[in-house]
């Protein structure tokens, strides 16, 4: 699927990695934040949440870039209900621990640029991540269908991360924010 038979996706993922550009290091500082973006966008189109992976800043192991933008998506429309139906952006596929929040409050689609897979020295839990998740979540009766739209401006993405550091992040050192 090309950026310009979905407009409206290239435009929503294209701040997806545009988050990312800014946890690397980019427009907002945050040097030494792995490059991963993400946005929420609800039933209407709007979009409601974003954010950036911020785990070693924060020293918060699920503060995975889908979860701060559903986060952010929550405090702003008060209820997690009303997440239901949404579409969340992400610059990389969701892990297990974001597919399962993905799942659970029923977001209908989840689009991502890079694969897991992508990502130098990613280890995906069970061998699994969104891509495969959302076969078994497809298959359950009575949870919420997810589409899955993968490799979405993928070169984007491949940019960004073969720009960052990955020996520095593999480190697991907390962030100098004087730095």
């Amino acid at each position: 699927m090309d950026e310009l038979d979905k407009p409206d996706d290239a435009r929503r993922e294209g701040r997806s990695l545009h988050e990312a550009r800014a946890a690397a290091g980019g427009d907002r500082g945050r040097l030494g934040q792995t490059p991963f973006g993400a946005v929420v966008v609800d039933l209407d189109g709007q979009l409601v949440g974003y954010g950036h992976n911020t785990v070693r800043a924060g020293r918060d192991p699920t503060a995975h870039v889908e979860i701060a933008a559903i986060r952010a998506a929550w405090r702003r429309l008060g209820a997690w209900q009303m997440l239901s139906g949404s579409t969340i952006y992400s610059s990389c596929e969701p892990c297990l621990l974001c597919s399962y929040v993905i799942a659970q409050i029923g977001f209908r689609r989840a689009v991502f640029a890079a694969r897991g897979a992508d990502v130098p020295g990613y280890k995906p839990l069970l061998g699994a991540d969104l891509g495969k998740g959302s076969a078994w979540i497809n298959a359950q009766p009575d949870w919420a269908p997810l589409e899955i739209v993968a490799d979405f401006m993928r070169h984007r993405a491949l940019e960004a991360i073969a720009a960052f550091p990955w020996a520095q992040a593999q480190t697991r050192a907390p962030l100098n924010p004087s730095r």
